[in-house]
């Protein structure tokens, strides 16, 4: 091979092994569904469920528990879920931001913090 055409082959090498690379952190699965939400809480664990619509790398729902439904709001970005949504906890609105790790297609942990009260963690499994 000539040394113009190994210049272009590795250079070709090159521009696919940084295309990969850049796909890299893109989203890993699409977590749209309802997820069963357990969060450790000074209390004890607190039940919930998040339905989550994803549309590319933006997320909306709503988080379901005994404090009532809120609507809440998010981005993916690579295997991170970053979503935020406010409580009405008797007239006074509690902002609560999480972020979650997605360890596969069904799967995630992370923390919420919740203003006022702290960081706590959480799990979330698909529902089927």
């Amino acid at each position: 091979m000539s040394l113009p055409r190994r210049l272009l082959a590795s250079l070709s090498l090159v521009a696919a092994v940084a295309s990969v690379a850049a796909a890299a952190p893109r989203i890993i699965a699409d977590l749209t569904g309802k997820w069963n939400v357990s969060v450790a809480t000074p209390g004890g664990e607190q039940p919930s469920v998040m339905t989550i619509t994803q549309k590319g790398d933006s997320v909306t729902g709503t988080l379901e528990s005994e404090l009532g439904t809120a609507p809440m709001a998010g981005v993916v970005k690579g295997d991170t879920l970053r979503f935020a949504f406010q409580l009405d906890m008797g007239g006074q609105q509690l902002v609560i931001n999480g972020v979650g790790a997605i360890k596969d297609k069904d799967n995630m942990n992370g923390a919420l913090d919740v203003s006022g009260m702290g960081v706590m963690p959480f799990t979330a499994v698909r529902q089927p």
